[in-house]
Formats: structure tokens, sequence, C-alpha cells
């Protein structure tokens, strides 16, 4: 939801999950950025060709904010999965609204579990 809230398109949250991501979606800094969140969320080592494609777009100072926020997601994301915190009704409006985008999120959602 949030990633809506401030302007990414649905074309870019449909393929966070892609790997390889697909030509033309992203811009180089936005797919270093997505491939770095992708391998930290999956606790892969950050390789080299990942380190490498952050270094090239950003500063130090950047890296460690990127670092900050993506493992501050994943903290988020995996506390309100253990614990089925309650969502407030405006984002589950928003769920709804959001249709195919969101049925395409690689994250667990224990709505959607069968």
């Amino acid at each position: 939801m949030l990633g809506r809230s401030i302007g990414i398109s649905e074309e870019k949250l449909r393929h966070l999950g892609d790997d390889p991501l697909p030509d033309g979606i992203y811009s180089e800094a936005e797919a270093a950025i997505v491939r770095y969140a992708q391998r930290s969320t999956r606790m892969l080592n950050i390789d080299e060709a990942t380190s490498m494609a952050l270094t090239k777009q950003f500063s130090v100072e950047q890296i460690i904010d990127i670092c900050l926020n993506v493992g501050l997601a994943q903290i988020t994301n995996r506390f309100n999965t253990t614990f089925l915190t309650d969502v407030d009704d405006y984002i589950l409006e928003a769920y709804e609204k959001a249709g195919r985008a969101a049925a395409a999120c690689p994250i667990h959602d224990p709505a959607r579990s069968g």
C-alpha cells in the first residue's frame, strides 16, 4: 500500500518479485535497490554484482539508508505476519481496489492461504 501511496506504478509493483527483473521497467538505480531487497529478503548473501550495482548508483550513506529501510520493512512484515496484527480499514479497502497487482505480490498473505 505504501508504494501506491507515494506513486509507484502498478507495473513496477507487479514485477518486484521477478528474477530476473524485466528490462525497461525500472531505472538502473531502482533495479539495484530491488535486487538488493530481493536477495536480502530471501536471506541470500549480497554478492559482488549486487553490491557493485548499489555502489555505482549511490553513496555509502544512501546505501546505509537503503539497507536500514529494507531491514525495517522485513522486520515489520515478519512481526505482522507472526502476530496477525489487525489492519486498518483504509488499508483493507486499498488492498481490495488493488486487485490483480495485490494478488501478484510475492509476500505471503495469510488471508489468501488455503
